[in-house]
């Protein structure tokens, strides 16, 4: 309960209550909260399970990547690695990431499973999630870009190569013969002195 006092010196003293002004901050942390992405990011202000369902986070994922790639497998073994990986840097938003996309998805289409849904709407939620404000652009752009270095080049298999751009990996069992050019000194200058300084 809120009560203004009167002191001797004619100040106004307003005593709130312990519980009003916890209700207080709670709206307004709720209001911040709900519109400053980057607070969300750093006070964690989005469900836990996006966090800790690891299974729940590998197929949103994994539906992310098959929606900015068409054609990439959905059963690929490391398909969505690079966004958990902490190598990387956005594996400490990866929860943000999946817990925006399936707010999204809700908000949309009225299913929090963004894997769920279908190409063309998970497409929607992507697009809604590039127009947003800055942070959560730059979030997106930063995922769509993570998805496309890991999975076009095949960081996590250099043998395994990506047929979608015909690219056949580290060695796609040519002999070192066809890999290299077996007279290469033919092809150098010579040297002008034997340790690189003249004397």
């Amino acid at each position: 309960m809120i009560r203004s006092q009167q002191s001797d010196d004619g100040f106004v003293t307003r005593c709130v209550s312990r519980k009003e002004f916890l209700k207080q901050v709670a709206v307004a942390s709720g209001f911040f909260f709900a519109a400053c992405s980057p607070l969300r990011v750093v006070f964690k202000a989005y469900p836990r399970k996006f966090e800790e369902d690891t299974a729940l986070c590998d197929c949103v994922l994994r539906a992310f990547v098959t929606t900015v790639i068409p054609g990439a497998g959905s059963d690929e073994p490391n398909l969505a690695r690079m966004f958990t990986d902490d190598y990387y840097p956005f594996h400490s938003f990866s929860g943000f990431f999946v817990a925006d996309l399936s707010e999204r998805s809700a908000d949309l289409f009225g299913n929090e499973r963004f894997d769920q849904l279908s190409l063309a709407q998970r497409t929607k939620v992507v697009e809604d999630g590039l127009n947003a404000d800055a942070t959560v652009q730059r979030l997106y752009r930063g995922a769509i870009l993570i998805a496309q270095v890991s999975y076009y080049p095949g960081i996590y298999d250099d043998t395994k190569g990506c047929p979608l751009i015909d690219f056949h990996g580290a060695n796609y069992g040519f002999t070192a013969d066809e890999m290299y050019y077996p007279n290469y000194q033919a092809l150098l200058a010579r040297e002008a002195t034997a340790n690189g300084n003249y004397s």
